[in-house]
């Protein structure tokens, strides 16, 4: 199929939304592209993306425009709003603006809708202005997806005409067609991601890394990501830095390892897509945080030092399996091909 789908920034280096996206493209195959949405942005055009020349509505819908006469799309986008990505203090009027302006088929995916936060901080006194903003682009989207229910409900009143598709994110780094038995695999945890999520595991969290190693019985702690200090033992465990590596190379090494340690918000983690991998290579994800889930009937499920690790492993695979990449990429094309304006407010 052909779709453009507009994104805040494309790897390299990782980031999550632009990886997101162009995992989700070669799923769905057929010709496409991307519009970038960082003027600055001056990374390979090889896979059909380009920036946007400024970030002005006049701008996004010249961009949108050539896109379709060069045979990018064919009047279906694919948005993905990460407010903050399309604008430093994540009030992206420009981009919403555009959007409404536009006339084609629009689908899109809320990574994110607004900030929260307490009255001494900026996101406390921007949150009106994203939810306004959130909302116009909800009205004006042909269909919208989203990756929490948390997410959802924010958007509801706003679209309480129409269902919202809640799709936890999937693995961008493989999804094996068969796994091996948990108790097989080497007594070894993961520690994967980016610069931030992991320094969390070293820093607040490195005793729950210790106490999930130790009680996995684990002879190695292996951590997959950009450069960041790390102790040479954790727990009398020893770490191995292996640095950034290619996905494919990520996948095997969690097909073979026990288990795999995030320190995240349980109720954030089906928009994680480390936790996403942990799952779809059957590894056991060792989530740590303070509580618990606000909706345990959504939770998703993790191993918390309790229980067999065995089970609660194959439990997150068959969470994971609902909403692979593969069964995600047939919802898209369902919703990409709907027919023009449906759901739309007037």
């Amino acid at each position: 199929m052909r779709v453009l789908q507009v994104v805040p920034h494309l790897p390299p280096p990782f980031e999550g939304v632009g990886t997101y996206a162009a995992a989700l493209a070669r799923e769905l195959g057929g010709e496409g592209g991307f519009l970038v949405g960082d003027p600055a942005w001056t990374g390979s055009r090889e896979n059909g993306a380009r920036a946007v020349p400024a970030r002005t509505a006049a701008a996004l819908l010249a961009a949108l425009d050539a896109a379709g006469e060069t045979g990018a799309a064919t009047g279906a986008v694919l948005l993905h709003y990460a407010n903050y990505g399309y604008q430093p203090r994540g009030c992206p009027a420009w981009l919403v603006e555009g959007m409404e302006r536009w006339s084609g088929r629009l689908v899109t995916v809320f990574h994110e809708v607004c900030a929260t936060g307490p009255p001494w901080r900026s996101s406390f006194w921007l949150r009106p202005a994203q939810r306004r903003l959130a909302a116009a682009l909800a009205r004006r989207s042909d269909a919208i997806v989203t990756t929490l229910d948390l997410y959802a409900g924010l958007l509801h009143p706003w679209t309480a005409d129409r269902e919202i598709m809640v799709l936890p994110v999937f693995s961008t780094v493989g999804e094996p067609a068969a796994l091996p038995a948990w108790g097989e695999r080497e007594r070894r945890i993961v520690v994967f991601g980016g610069a931030g999520v992991r320094s969390r595991a070293y820093g607040p969290w490195l005793a729950a890394l210790e106490r999930a190693a130790r009680d996995l019985d684990a002879k190695e702690i292996v951590d997959i990501g950009p450069p960041i200090p790390l102790p040479a033992m954790a727990g009398g465990i020893p770490v191995r830095p292996l640095g950034v590596l290619p996905a494919g190379e990520v996948g095997a090494i969690l097909l073979d390892v026990a288990a795999g340690f995030l320190a995240y918000p349980p109720d954030f983690l089906p928009k994680s897509t480390i936790f996403a991998a942990y799952c779809a290579h059957g590894t056991l994800p060792v989530c740590a945080w303070n509580g618990s889930p606000t909706d345990p009937a959504n939770a998703a499920p993790y191993w918390t030092g309790s229980g067999d690790p065995a089970q609660v492993a194959g439990d997150c695979h068959r969470w994971y399996a609902g909403h692979s990449l593969r069964v995600q990429a047939a919802r898209f094309r369902a919703l990409l091909t709907g027919p023009p304006g449906q759901g739309r407010e007037r």
